[in-house]
């Protein structure tokens, strides 16, 4: 007997493609709202705004404030998005926000490994899709355990992204006015008629009520249109993804890597590429050094989130929105640069295999793991270097 998938027809497609464009122009007025919000709490508590950057600027709060928000809000998109649009406000530092950005690369790993907790009844099982699960875990903290002291000590990618914002239009750009970007001024129609019409002018709200209400708005818009994004786009994707993924991974493993990226852009979650890739190990149709490069590729394509939310503004606030995106970008493609051309150089690979034998041994191993990881050093680290 043979199941027969649905294929969207061509009038399908056109109208998930209009309604896509709709909630990206959403989740731009999101970034746009919460900016502004956090802008003007920072004009109205200036004082505390002060005490809590002086906090921030510490590297290792900002790091383990990533890893906490990420992992408690289950979406890297979202925190990363909400730093680009403090940065391109004002408010943060690309220098303070770089830290907050590899946490939450680490955070989001956390994702996966609830996907993997619904094999827990086998052990066998468990054991393969917590080695999936666990991959992207090892590749994120390797990669922070060499990035962040580079960082700390030599702004290496603060620099770099500086450094690569001076051959782009925006990078130049002082004005919005002849901008390469039309987004900006279409985003803050709507974002100055909720900021003045409505919640000065119409309900003569006080400006930390305002401030309030944009940011609560703001927040429900992004995590809506991140939401239905996923939905819509995976509708389009997912029926031919495993199909794709089993093709591409028996060529050639750059290939994968490029598979990735582009799957992830689209879909504009690299969670839904990771828990693809769980139950396909799982169940033993791929070999966990098979997944590897797809994982790269999905944590390169997801930083377009970041370099999107950056587009809601223009002159020296998107210059320094889209900067925070490109280190985004350059995390993780420098840590594929790291850990996967030369094959002894594949540690997150051999690290994740060992966790998955302490997984088989007894899931309390895993339990002890998660909760040190996401939860037990980033609190930690919070109180020690507050």
């Amino acid at each position: 007997m043979t199941t027969q998938t649905h294929s969207p027809t061509v009038l399908e497609i056109i109208l998930r493609a209009v309604w896509f464009c709709i909630l990206i122009f959403f989740f731009l007025v999101a970034v746009k709202l919460f900016g502004d919000a956090a802008k003007l709490l920072t004009v109205t508590y200036e004082d505390g705004w002060n005490f809590f950057l002086s906090n921030l600027s510490n590297p290792f709060l900002s790091l383990s404030l990533g890893i906490f928000l990420t992992a408690i809000m289950q979406s890297s998109s979202a925190t990363t998005s909400i730093a680009v649009a403090m940065t391109a406000s004002g408010t943060l530092t690309v220098e303070q926000a770089v830290p907050f950005v590899m946490g939450t690369n680490i955070g989001t790993s956390v994702t996966s490994t609830i996907v993997a907790l619904g094999c827990l009844s086998d052990r066998r099982t468990f054991s393969k899709a917590y080695s999936a699960s666990a991959l992207q875990d090892s590749f994120n903290l390797m990669t922070t355990a060499i990035l962040f002291p580079l960082e700390i000590c030599f702004g290496f990618l603060s620099h770099l992204a500086h450094f690569m914002i001076g051959f782009m239009p925006l990078g130049t750009e002082i004005s919005s006015k002849g901008s390469w970007n039309p987004l900006p001024w279409l985003v803050n129609l709507p974002v100055e008629f909720i900021h003045k019409s409505v919640c000065e002018n119409l309900l003569c709200l006080l400006p930390t009520v305002t401030a309030a209400l944009m940011m609560i708005l703001g927040l429900g818009i992004l995590f809506f249109s991140l939401i239905h994004i996923t939905r819509n786009m995976k509708v389009l994707m997912a029926d031919n993804i495993e199909k794709l993924l089993n093709r591409v991974l028996s060529k050639n493993g750059l290939i994968g890597i490029v598979i990735g990226i582009i799957v992830t852009m689209i879909i504009q979650s690299s969670s839904i590429t990771t828990s693809l890739l769980v139950p396909l190990v799982a169940s033993g149709v791929l070999k966990l050094e098979g997944i590897y490069p797809i994982l790269l590729g999905a944590n390169i394509g997801t930083t377009i989130t970041a370099i999107l939310a950056a587009m809601a503004y223009a002159g020296t606030g998107g210059a320094a929105g889209l900067t925070l995106g490109l280190v985004h970008f350059l995390f993780n493609f420098c840590g594929t640069l790291i850990f996967y051309p030369i094959p002894w150089m594949r540690w997150p690979v051999r690290w994740a295999k060992f966790l998955s034998k302490l997984a088989e041994r007894s899931r309390y191993y895993i339990v002890g793991w998660v909760l040190l990881v996401f939860i037990i050093i980033p609190l930690v680290g919070m109180l020690i270097f507050h």
